[in-house]
């Protein structure tokens, strides 16, 4: 596991969340392929640490949150909050400026749309 490795070798700097949203959106992606629940704590742990980072600099990393969130709603089922959470995900990154992270939004929320049919 990669994470764990650069967790272990201290190269583990967190830079207000990136870390843990790129590890999230990896841990969220295995999760969606394999039905072993390791991804999905692992993937909460992500979750939790970016929900630090978010209270305490939403402007950089509440998008970051949205969508590790809608990408959690989506693989529960949860498909209206997961719709809504990718709008709110998309927004926030526009908002922010961060228009290389609103992009990863809007094709993750482009494969959830795809699956459920919209």
């Amino acid at each position: 596991n990669f994470a764990q490795k650069r967790h272990e070798t201290g190269f583990d700097v967190p830079f207000y969340g990136m870390a843990d949203f790129f590890d999230g959106l990896s841990f969220l992606a295995m999760a969606h392929q394999s039905s072993d629940q390791k991804w999905i704590l692992s993937a909460n742990e992500s979750i939790s640490n970016i929900d630090h980072f978010a209270k305490v600099s939403p402007s950089n990393c509440e998008h970051k949150l949205l969508l590790l969130q809608a990408e959690m709603k989506s693989i529960m089922g949860e498909v209206e909050e997961a719709s809504n959470k990718y709008e709110l995900a998309i927004s926030a990154a526009e908002r922010n400026e961060f228009i290389h992270e609103q992009a990863i939004a809007n094709e993750r929320a482009a494969e959830f749309f795809l699956r459920n049919g919209d």
